[in-house]
């Protein structure tokens, strides 16, 4: 079975169902679209992109992409100056989500 990698929630039906509304898995990552749409939701706080989503991201497209993929959704990019300060956040997420393990 293949491993989910990222989902989208809407905080009330998640709350009450403890169901994700969308999942993604290395399949969808793979396209640029998905990978801004779940960036769009990130930066409200409704999608998750697990510790191995993020090793994905970053195998597939590399940090340079993926700072493209965010200036167009706006998330992490708009903390960052630079491609270094982006990878600082994107390894800040990283770990974040590592802890929660």
């Amino acid at each position: 079975m293949e491993k989910r990698l990222a989902f989208l929630y809407d905080p009330n039906t998640f709350s009450e169902t403890g169901k994700s509304t969308k999942e993604y898995y290395a399949e969808d990552l793979n396209d640029e679209k998905n990978v801004k749409e779940l960036f769009d939701y990130a930066q409200i706080l409704e999608a998750f992109i697990e510790y191995d989503g993020w090793e994905y991201l970053i195998k597939t497209h590399g940090y340079e992409k993926l700072y493209e993929i965010d200036k167009k959704s706006g998330w992490l990019s708009d903390h960052s100056d630079n491609l270094q300060d982006y990878k600082k956040w994107v390894d800040y997420e990283k770990k974040c989500v590592k802890e929660k393990k």
